[in-house]
């Protein structure tokens, strides 16, 4: 073998070793204010401040209650009540949310069950009075009454006084029997609207009229308007992630921010997660397309008018769940990694030419749905983690957060 070959061997080697490169990480465990039986947290930043939204149920009175608290300074707030109910519909994918401004708290979204069906419920939004801890009632900002699914939100502040939403709508399956759903004229539809904080739905916007059944979407605010990233669905059951952009007054047709060509006949429950600050967009996203369960993320330059070929995150066996958070022109990408019971929360960063770096792992955690979705931000140089731990008698949320940036241990 001639020594430029071995050079080029070794050089090839050493690559595909520092790629797939995989180290424990230490990081700190912070404590939070939510109580034995907490679940499904929420994370939300703006400024010097860390705002967490999450559920407890009252056993006693089979009330759930949907609360909130902000971290600042080293410090949580008291936590506070936004609503509370005995027939609100709780899922471990398909959970609440709040969203902030620089004054605090905008709004917070809810799941209303109504009779019909298991997964007939309505969407709730509520909205907070910034010179108060008061919180309206709530409306519905969708018009139909049909009893099938509305949820998987997304919401962002569009202006001083209305917020955007979309969430998936599922009129159109309204009586559909079992042998139509691949009747697409039958399908999942992405919705939205544009939402005065006084309590009035401005406009109505149709944004994909067949979607995946229950992965979650996701709504970011950019230099030219809103992105919303969700898993559209063929008529040949291709279910990549696809985009769509919001100018003001209307939505643009939806467009594969990459073509995996995942054909899969089912909902997978793992959606797509954007974060973005001016004109950098990140995306992340699970997929399996040829059987191989990978995470993928991309990014864009232009506001999210265009994607980069995305990168693979991932080098073992994933189950999605993942999250994203932007830190300068790096982001930073969280997924479950799976295991037998638990599994392992990974972190990886890509910077702005797309290299990534190794795969940190920040803990071990239970692999089951029951753990919801691992939240990710970044607050003031840290990475904050926080998800539902679960153990054999209850469930309460476990956050950790390690300071920036971050390096192998």
């Amino acid at each position: 073998m001639s020594k430029p070959t071995i050079y080029l061997f070794f050089g090839l080697f050493f690559l595909i070793f520092a790629g797939c490169q995989k180290t424990e990480h230490k990081f700190s465990h912070t404590d939070n204010p939510a109580g034995p039986g907490s679940k499904y947290p929420h994370l939300a930043s703006s400024g010097d401040t860390l705002y967490m939204s999450w559920m407890e149920t009252n056993t006693d009175s089979n009330h759930t209650y949907l609360l909130y608290a902000s971290y600042t300074n080293g410090q949580w707030s008291p936590a506070e009540t936004i609503a509370q109910s005995s027939s609100w519909f709780v899922n471990w994918a398909d959970y609440p949310s709040v969203i902030v401004d620089t004054h605090g708290p905008v709004a917070a979204h809810w799941l209303n069950k109504k009779t019909g069906g298991t997964y007939a419920y309505d969407v709730s939004i509520a909205f907070r009075n910034p010179q108060s801890p008061k919180w309206s009632s709530s409306l519905t900002p969708h018009a139909d009454s049909t009893a099938t699914e509305h949820g998987f939100v997304s919401m962002i502040p569009w202006d001083y006084d209305s917020i955007l939403a979309v969430w998936l709508d599922g009129r159109r399956s309204a009586q559909r029997d079992e042998d139509e759903y691949y009747d697409l004229s039958k399908a999942m539809t992405l919705r939205g609207a544009l939402i005065s904080t006084s309590g009035s739905v401005e406009k109505r916007f149709l944004i994909d009229d067949s979607v995946c059944d229950c992965c979650q979407t996701a709504l970011v605010k950019t230099a030219g308007g809103a992105l919303v990233a969700y898993r559209n669905r063929t008529g040949d059951e291709i279910r990549d992630i696809y985009f769509s952009r919001f100018n003001g007054e209307s939505w643009s047709k939806g467009v594969a921010v990459h073509n995996d060509g995942w054909k899969i006949g089912a909902c997978p429950v793992n959606g797509p997660v954007l974060a973005a600050r001016d004109s950098l967009v990140a995306i992340a996203w699970p997929t399996s397309a040829n059987k191989q369960p990978k995470v993928k993320a991309a990014l864009s330059t232009d506001g999210g008018s265009s994607f980069s070929q995305p990168v693979s995150i991932n080098n073992e066996k994933s189950a999605g769940r993942v999250d994203i958070a932007l830190d300068g022109d790096r982001a930073y990408v969280s997924w479950l990694a799976e295991g037998d019971h638990l599994g392992a929360l990974n972190l990886r960063t890509i910077d702005k030419n797309l290299k990534p770096s190794i795969i940190f792992t920040a803990d071990s955690i239970n692999a089951s749905r029951k753990s919801g979705f691992p939240q990710l931000e970044i607050l003031n140089d840290n990475i904050i983690l926080g998800w539902t731990d679960i153990t054999d008698s209850t469930s309460s949320i476990k956050m950790i957060r390690k300071r920036l940036p971050l390096l192998p241990d």
